[in-house]
């Protein structure tokens, strides 16, 4: 066969596809007969017991992302002769038709899995997009508008829902938590879209368990996800100590999420986040945050008002810890003086000389205070014993002397 032939019938073929796709929908069920019947609101089916409402309003639809596409064009096996009817219950809708790739990266998913396994609880596209009115996420009316996910995910994820009542959560009150959160005060308070949702950290199509590899949320990668809005941040978490690129170590560093937590972040200004600072620390840094606690500014933020004592932060910082040696760490003889400056006006060089972990019980780091405590201690037990003896040895003699002058008289 030459290449023209191949050309000739290449042509042919494509103008009898033409053809017949034009003549498809010459002779296709229009939408027009489908609202027919589903414009009627009293028209319903019945599943699994429930009565389910058949009405679609077309005027709505007309503003969807599917507008364009005719109702066969989703259900088609309505596709029947005029004057016949479509056999019920319709087949389900396969959205993979045309949203091939999306569907790929879903089965892969945590929720796909489960819909594969035939978990009744897992959502399908439509649980999430809704099946008729679906809106570009840009429109408030969309469900996956921002302001529109923490419901719809929620919708699962709620308390005394059917999917946290039959699935075993590692957390609770997921939504309510986001809500009073600083992303969800800044979501429902100041109404600000760009804050994180749901889908910000849990990908949409893509959601797996923390523990799995290639999850979003998981330890090795969540400084990845939250870098996505605090660039800023991240750039210099990564060259603190905390950062695997430092720091080279088979013990855990931390990240985002162990000081910051994942439903309920604060607000860092706010009272109660400064007042657990040094339990959040105490997590890896046990030893430094005992002696800090037996420090004056440990223990003035205990009392009431703690929270505007110094905090580990306040002297370390907190995405930008540095070791002392590092021109950059705050607590370098270069910069502590600046460290200190904003509670303490007046500090110099001198000033700065105070031992903010400094106790008596670590003789190789401190072996001044250890044997200063000592001796302090060592004389005061020993003064105390001098007297107290010389006290109980002068009692009964104090009394003889008493007694002997009662008889005198």
């Amino acid at each position: 066969m030459t290449k023209n032939s191949i050309r000739k019938l290449g042509r042919q073929s494509l103008l009898i596809t033409l053809f017949l796709f034009i003549c498809s929908q010459a002779f296709a069920m229009s939408d027009e007969a489908c609202m027919e019947c589903h414009s009627d609101p009293d028209m319903t089916t019945e599943k699994n017991g429930v009565e389910i409402s058949l009405l679609v309003d077309h005027e709505i639809y007309k503003d969807t992302i599917h507008a364009e596409n005719g109702c066969i064009s989703c259900h088609e096996d309505a596709d029947v002769e005029e004057g016949e009817d479509h056999p019920m219950p319709l087949a389900p809708v396969s959205c993979e038709n045309c949203h091939d790739d999306v569907s790929e990266m879903y089965a892969g998913s945590m929720h796909g899995q489960s819909l594969i396994a035939n978990d009744p609880t897992a959502p399908a596209c439509y649980d999430c997009h809704t099946k008729h009115y679906i809106f570009p996420r840009t429109d408030r009316r969309a469900t996956t508008y921002p302001l529109n996910i923490p419901a719809t995910c929620g919708s699962c994820h709620q308390e005394d829902s059917e999917m946290t009542q039959t699935h075993v959560m590692t957390e609770s009150n997921i939504v309510k938590n986001y809500s009073m959160s600083i992303h969800g005060a800044g979501l429902y308070d100041d109404g600000l879209i760009v804050t994180a949702t749901c889908s910000s950290c849990h990908p949409a199509h893509t959601v797996q368990n923390a523990s799995h590899p290639d999850s979003s949320v998981n330890r090795n990668n969540i400084t990845g996800t939250c870098s996505t809005c605090h660039v800023g941040v991240v750039d210099q978490f990564n060259m603190s100590v905390h950062s695997p690129l430092v720091t080279k170590t088979d013990k855990k560093l931390p990240v985002c999420t162990d000081c910051h937590t994942t439903h309920t972040i604060s607000n860092v200004r706010d009272k109660d986040f400064r007042l657990i600072i040094a339990d959040q620390c105490s997590n890896c840094h046990e030893h430094e945050t005992k002696t800090f606690l037996e420090s004056y500014h440990g223990r003035a933020g205990l009392l009431l008002g703690g929270e505007k004592a110094a905090k580990c932060s306040d002297c370390h910082g907190s995405h930008n810890i540095m070791p002392v040696e590092s021109p950059e760490s705050m607590i370098n003889t270069a910069n502590i003086v600046e460290t200190c400056r904003p509670c303490h006006a007046k500090s110099n060089e001198s000033f700065t000389t105070y031992l903010a972990h400094g106790t008596y019980n670590d003789k190789e780091k401190y072996p001044a205070l250890f044997y200063t405590f000592w001796a302090m201690t060592g004389l005061l037990v020993s003064t105390f014993s001098i007297f107290g003896l010389h006290t109980i040895l002068w009692v009964p003699r104090s009394l003889i002397e008493r007694f002997k002058e009662i008889g005198k008289g």
